[in-house]
């Protein structure tokens, strides 16, 4: 059965909108995106960083409650409410905020006051500090992982935990312990301040998510707006919070595998043949198409790159399209293979688990068609 679509009456920009986001790979509804990374690499990395975030936000969402339901009212002198607050706050800062709502009965509360609570708690549970050394945790680890893969080809799960354990948690650190060529640094600089960039975005749509559903509830109970089922306060908090946790489990698995796999190309030598591996639940059809696919690492400043069949440090889809076609003017045409979408170094989209292997590498004198023959009986998976 198909399902056509009517985009005739939509302008151009907005129909190749429409195009790339029906094109685009999503596992935002998949359940999957829970289960555990198939990489031992990344296996316990992604499921640490995980649950601190997880459990961060649940305290997000338990001091919202208590708040708002006057459980952490303690009755004493009032002071004048704070003003002027800096993004950042210091502890003196929080704790000037803390005495001023706790003396106040949440029944005198205004709705700046509630806001003044949201922001309070997410500084304390979120501050800007503590997410940006989440990040470095993740990213630097992860990157090193690659580096890991392109010494030891496979490593056991508890392998994985102890070099986990050992490694440094700052860009500085590793390159302090470690060195690294120039490609393998920058690759761990780019991850890091990418994981860093998402890790902060949820800090704010924390505070912006809490903010709007807080305003609305106080302003439904100020004007006697009966709660109907499943609109109460918990619910609201419940369904948003559903929702961040998933944006934290993309951060996890997304950014891990991203410094994973571009760590490992930065880290083996010019000229290796590496497969790409696609193989989990519900991949998405480019992903599942370019599964098994061989590339040779080349170097980044290697003038006519071939997009097809080489890869290199820094290689992406940006700029380029999922969609197959485009609009120009009332006429679909079909893209040419610039525009679309390629095998990149890193991951194809949110909540890819795409991975490089090592595969059969050829030696001078060796037979090519023997060789393709080779890769595709033992194909690595």
């Amino acid at each position: 059965m198909s399902l056509f679509v009517d985009l005739i009456e939509l302008g151009e920009r907005v129909t190749n909108d429409a195009l790339e986001m029906l094109c685009k790979s999503s596992h935002d509804d998949d359940d999957g995106i829970w289960a555990p990374m198939d990489s031992p690499l990344l296996r316990r990395m992604v499921e640490l960083f995980t649950q601190r975030g997880l459990d961060r936000l649940a305290a997000v969402r338990a001091e919202i409650l208590a708040w708002s339901a006057g459980a952490r009212h303690a009755p004493g002198e009032r002071i004048v409410r704070p003003a002027g607050l800096m993004e950042r706050w210091t502890q003196a800062e929080l704790s000037l905020v803390k005495i001023y709502l706790e003396h106040m009965p949440v029944a005198e509360w205004t709705l700046d006051d509630h806001m003044l609570a949201i922001d309070y708690v997410v500084q304390r549970y979120m501050p800007a500090d503590d997410l940006r050394t989440e990040a470095d945790w993740l990213s630097t680890r992860a990157s090193l992982m690659g580096r890991v893969q392109a010494n030891l080809g496979t490593v056991t799960p508890e392998q994985a935990d102890t070099l986990l354990a050992a490694m440094p948690g700052t860009v500085g650190e590793a390159i302090a312990a470690f060195g690294g060529t120039p490609a393998q640094q920058a690759t761990m600089a780019f991850a890091q301040t990418r994981c860093a960039e998402n890790v902060r975005e949820i800090s704010n749509s924390v505070r912006h998510r809490m903010r709007s559903v807080i305003a609305d509830h106080v302003t439904q109970v100020e004007l006697g707006v009966p709660a109907v089922g499943g609109s109460s306060l918990e619910t609201k908090l419940l369904d948003q919070f559903g929702a961040l946790n998933r944006d934290w489990r993309r951060i996890a698995v997304t950014e891990a595998g991203e410094a994973q796999t571009a760590g490992y190309i930065a880290s083996v030598p010019r000229g290796t043949k590496v497969q790409r591996v696609e193989q989990y639940k519900n991949a998405c059809a480019f992903c599942r198409k370019i599964d098994g696919r061989i590339m040779e690492v080349v170097d980044p400043a290697q003038e006519n790159k071939n997009w097809d069949t080489q890869i290199w440090v820094g290689k992406n889809n940006h700029n380029r399209s999922a969609s197959p076609r485009k609009r120009i003017g009332a006429v679909f045409k079909e893209r040419e293979p610039h525009e679309l979408w390629t095998v990149p170094a890193g991951l194809v989209h949110p909540h890819c688990r795409g991975r490089w292997v090592p595969t059969i590498q050829e030696r001078p004198g060796d037979d090519p068609d023997f060789a393709a023959w080779l890769r595709s009986t033992l194909i690595q998976k």
